[in-house]
């Protein structure tokens, strides 16, 4: 009987030639497990994967991207000491069994997923991309493949129902999982890197990548940029694979194929070639790893450049995983697609080839469009600006047009400030008559959704319920206003027929509400917390809040919840609304902590 731990799992067709549609399941514990972090021992291990293989045992792993040097020391990377360079786990064909598409699980809706966030903002990827420009320009390379790095909290979900779930929303023709020894690979690669049955030797490069279009399936492969983009890399890969081919065996079979994903279109071709007698699998990856596909071309000069500009190892995101199969079939994905976890943190590489006919705005847009599925199925948000339209006219629209861009940078998602104003610009003239509460929500690839709600002004004074415990949210979620509110969502429902919550830090320093920002009036003057990270105080720095701090109407000071009993008076101040005066200021339990009587 299989122990209901699964260990590892794999497409069936990069095992099984009769073309299954589903996955291979590996349970229990590997018989063996090679792992290394060393790299004077990478070319022993590949072997003796190899032999395990051939001994009748099913191999799944595969080698970090930071592995290249084993093969060329003209290839250089970062240095990764904390990751293994290469990972392979041995099974029996009894552990192997088969899963139907149909007997995947999908996780619940309500799992706890936190958003993905990018390494770097937005001003480091405009840098970065304008030094790159300058050196395809001087000539170093035609085409270097940049990446960055996405991270969110682990969901404390075990690692194979993640890959899943992930798996129903991407059932993509390489994916793989792997629970590692020290981490987790939870690959939906669609890229093959090489399959190899020791004679005939098999890539499929890919490069090109568009959103599809409805209604159109020529848009990639009519693509002059993403043709030559392909071309490129499809050169590079005869030339590698010519290493280890004989003469004039190596033939592109087809250029410019295209295949569809759940969100994204990929190029692809393919090259075969047969392998020269004596040829082993060391061989092979000395002569194709990395893939030229995630390094550019020239490789050495483009991954000099990989090293300088991204600082951060790849590990086994555009390194190599796959399966050594018994019947002596040996298939690895370029692991694109694929989050790894570990240390309680999941990872998710991607990126883009870069040429000179590329540009800033469209490979950004390209690695958001190819998070796409990732997003969907776990945690996405968007920027969120709440604004007031009077009849026509936005009020304080620089305000938040430029806190929204702020935003944008901080997220690394893409902002056009004036495709922005131009889109409000046209809602504006299509209502000239009426108050409006317009919620603006900027999506990663820089689309705009606008939603407008009749809005009514009331200047009655309000009650304001103080929270049961102290705010625990991140402090780039509460700096930045997004969709992502779960604390604030929380707190809101304590609200008990309040109109809003107050808010505190665990060191009991006040802080904002759900909604507003908060001012006390004490000693005849005008209060409100200020941002302190020290103090652990943060708040959203609100629009209004940052007019009345400039015209030096309100003084930011340290504020916490005893001051609600010396107060004269309390205010709720946003954009939208305005100054808000608060009547009464109660607990959870309804004694009242400050009432303007």
């Amino acid at each position: 009987m299989h122990s209901p731990l699964v260990s590892a799992a794999w497409h069936a067709r990069m095992t099984h030639a009769d073309g299954a549609d589903g996955l291979c399941v590996a349970h229990g514990k590997p018989v063996a497990v090679l792992s290394t972090f060393d790299a004077k021992e990478v070319r022993t291990l590949i072997e003796q994967a190899h032999n395990l293989s051939r001994n009748g045992l099913y191999v799944v792993g595969g080698l970090s991207y930071e592995a290249a040097p084993v093969f060329d020391a003209a290839l250089p990377v970062c240095e990764s000491n904390h990751f293994p360079l290469l990972e392979f786990h041995a099974f029996e064909p009894s552990q192997i069994s088969m899963l139907d598409k149909s007997q995947l699980q999908r996780l619940p809706d309500d799992a706890q997923f936190s958003p993905w966030r990018d390494q770097q903002t937005s001003q480091n990827y405009l840098q970065t991309y304008q030094q790159l420009r300058r050196a395809i320009e001087a000539g170093e390379f035609y085409q270097v493949n940049l990446t960055t790095r996405l991270k969110a909290c682990s969901p404390q979900l075990d690692a194979w129902a993640v890959f899943q779930h992930l798996y129903a929303n991407q059932p993509a023709p390489q994916s793989l999982f792997l629970r590692g020894s020290v981490f987790n690979a939870i690959s939906l690669s669609p890229e093959l890197f090489f399959r190899w049955d020791g004679q005939e030797l098999h890539t499929a490069p890919m490069k090109g990548t568009r959103k599809p279009v409805a209604g159109s399936l020529d848009v990639l492969s009519d693509s002059e940029k993403d043709r030559a983009e392909n071309v490129m890399i499809v050169d590079l890969l005869r030339n590698d694979m010519a290493k280890v081919c004989q003469p004039k065996s190596v033939q592109v079979r087809s250029l410019f194929d295209v295949m569809h994903l759940p969100t994204v279109d990929q190029m692809t071709s393919s090259i075969c070639g047969r392998t020269l007698p004596g040829t082993t699998l060391v061989d092979v990856f000395a002569a194709l790893f990395p893939c030229g596909s995630v390094t550019g071309a020239p490789k050495s000069q483009a991954m000099r450049r990989i090293a300088q500009w991204e600082q951060a190892p790849r590990k086994l995101y555009c390194g190599a995983l796959g399966v050594l199969g018994p019947a002596g079939q040996v298939q690895f994905n370029v692991p694109i697609r694929t989050v790894i976890e570990q240390d309680d943190e999941l990872e998710y590489g991607v990126g883009s080839g870069i040429t000179w006919y590329s540009t800033a705005h469209d490979e950004k847009k390209e690695w958001w469009q190819k998070t796409a599925f990732l997003r969907q199925a776990t945690c996405d948000f968007q920027v969120l600006e709440t604004l007031r339209l009077n009849n026509g006219t936005w009020l304080h629209l620089e305000e938040h047009l430029d806190r929204m861009a702020s935003s944008a940078n901080h997220f690394s998602f893409l902002f056009d400030t004036q495709r922005v104003r131009q889109q409000l610009s046209h809602v504006a003239n299509n209502k000239p008559q009426g108050i409006f509460r317009v919620r603006c929500l900027l999506d990663a690839c820089g689309e705009l959704q606008v939603e407008l709600h009749p809005f009514e002004l009331n200047e009655r004074a309000v009650l304001l319920r103080l929270a049961d415990l102290a705010m625990q949210g991140e402090p780039e979620f509460i700096l930045h206003k997004t969709t992502y509110r779960p604390e604030y969502e929380y707190f809101q429902q304590q609200a008990n027929g309040a109109f809003d919550v107050l808010l505190f830090n665990s060191q009991g320093l006040i802080t904002e509400t759900c909604r507003c920002n908060v001012v006390l009036k004490i000693d005849g003057e005008w209060l409100t917390p200020q941002i302190c990270e020290t103090a652990g105080t943060y708040l959203l720095p609100g629009v209004l809040r940052a007019l009345l701090l400039r015209e030096n109407t309100i003084r930011q000071t340290t504020l916490n919840v005893q001051d609600l009993q010396r107060a004269q008076a309390v205010c709720l101040i946003n954009s939208l609304r305005g100054w808000v005066p608060v009547e009464k200021v109660v607990d959870a339990h309804d004694r009242v902590l400050f009432s303007a009587n």
